[in-house]
């Protein structure tokens, strides 16, 4: 990895990290804490749709063909996953899988199609599912700091409505939140940031990323800024270290070593949180 290429991986790594901690708060509260496989695995029915039409159409087969793929197939999985929740016929845990298991069909069916007639795995097919965070350029680096600062300014903006949606839905709405606005637009928060959280960890990791640090920092306090601010930053500082980790030992892939790394430090506070909780019966 070059020195622009590992300042464009930080940025990248840092600002990935900060937009998935603080959604995840309200991925946890939401109980949404599966719509990262839903959503990420989308992108592998996208990128085999673009393989299957590369077979016809040869122009195809290329990297931007197959990632327009995955944004378009990711975007509209967000959407349907979104409308078919809202509609209160299926639980989201159900939709979720609905849609995650047609879209890893789909996306397995189209490689093997391809390796039948090309006698060659199609390209992007390994990065889609583990990520590949070396040779990070600078435009998605900066794409994704564009994503955070979106993330950032829409909880800013719109913090109470979100917060209470979240945790109480229906009240939410008796008290006059649009609650068919704020849901779309989590979805939408969540989908971009996936699409870009899936150059890092790749869409079989990316939901421990929106799951882990909310998950921690609510072992930490349940005062709802001190969760955000202590998730945000074990979600910064656990994405740089994931890119050091691997830039010190190359063989490592970055995705994987900041979800371990994220793993361990839930165990810790876990651990530590249980230790200092009170004894039943004790005063």
């Amino acid at each position: 990895m070059t020195i622009d290429g590992f300042g464009s991986a930080i940025i990248a790594a840092g600002a990935m990290g900060v937009a998935c901690a603080l959604l995840s708060v309200f991925v946890i509260a939401r109980r949404w804490a599966f719509i990262g496989e839903g959503i990420g695995h989308a992108g592998l029915g996208g990128a085999g749709t673009v393989w299957l039409l590369s077979l016809l159409i040869p122009a195809l087969d290329q990297r931007w063909a197959i990632y327009s793929g995955v944004v378009v197939f990711c975007l509209a999985t967000a959407l349907l996953i979104g409308w078919v929740n809202r509609r209160e016929r299926v639980n989201s845990d159900a939709a979720i899988g609905i849609f995650l298991v047609a879209s890893l069909a789909w996306g397995f069916l189209a490689r093997e199609v391809y390796r039948h007639f090309r006698h060659m795995t199609p390209a992007g097919f390994d990065e889609l599912l583990f990520g590949y965070f070396t040779n990070i350029s600078m435009p998605y680096a900066v794409a994704s700091v564009m994503i955070c600062l979106a993330v950032v300014l829409v909880v800013a903006m719109l913090g109470k409505e979100i917060v209470y949606y979240c945790f109480d839905p229906a009240m939410a709405e008796a008290s006059g939140v649009r609650g068919g606005f704020i849901h779309y637009l989590m979805m939408g928060l969540l989908a971009v940031t996936i699409i870009a959280g899936i150059r890092i960890a790749g869409g079989v990791l990316v939901t421990a990323l929106l799951v882990l640090p909310g998950a921690t920092a609510l072992l930490v306090s349940n005062r709802l800024k001190i969760v955000i601010g202590v998730s945000v930053a074990l979600g910064f500082v656990c994405a740089i270290a994931g890119v050091l980790v691997a830039t010190r030992w190359r063989f490592l892939p970055a995705g994987p070593m900041m979800v371990l790394i994220l793993f361990g430090v839930f165990i810790g506070v876990f651990c530590v949180s249980k230790s200092r909780r009170p004894a039943s019966g004790s005063v």
